[in-house]
């Protein structure tokens, strides 16, 4: 299977539980952009190839509240096929950064 084809699959699915979960008319949507791409990274004296989102590692946080849409686009620019996992933190407080 294509990455390009893979990408797509998995936008439309994003976007269809999306639509699902609709909770009111005060919710907004939310858009991301995540470029995919390996970026050669220098630690101790070692240069490795590593997989980045927006050119970050870890990858970008998303933030959101209850009701809103959110899309996320992904553009996979790296030579190897790709899965997101998402992982919900949900607190009515912020973390505390101690």
């Amino acid at each position: 299977m294509a990455p390009a084809s893979s990408v797509l699959r998995f936008c439309l699915l994003v976007t269809a539980l999306m639509t699902l979960c609709e909770m009111g008319a005060e919710a907004i949507t939310r858009q991301y952009l995540f470029d995919v791409q390996t970026t050669s990274v220098t630690r101790l004296c070692s240069t490795k190839s590593i997989v980045t989102v927006n050119g970050q590692y870890p990858g970008p946080t998303l933030f959101a509240r209850e009701g809103d849409h959110v899309e996320v686009t992904v553009v996979n620019h790296s030579p190897y096929n790709m899965s997101i996992h998402w992982y919900v933190y949900a607190s009515r407080f912020p973390p505390c950064l101690i």
